[in-house]
């Protein structure tokens, strides 16, 4: 299982804010950059004057696929 992570940053208010979407896990790591990409278009809609630093999927300890 994968929970998909991101850092978004923004120079105008000069801090960042991290988001890791583990209410929904993923069961590869092809739905979890599904999963990333979705965020990204909601986090750029809401948050528009920020910009996405880094994008990943966490590998969650303890599951096997």
């Amino acid at each position: 299982m994968f929970a998909a992570q991101i850092l978004l940053c923004s120079s105008i208010a000069a801090q960042c804010i991290g988001f890791e979407d583990d209410a929904i896990t993923a069961a590869d790591i092809l739905s979890c950059e599904k999963r990333i990409e979705e965020i990204i278009v909601d986090a750029r809609d809401m948050l528009p004057w920020y910009k996405v630093v880094h994008a990943d999927c966490k590998k969650l300890p303890g599951f096997s696929i």
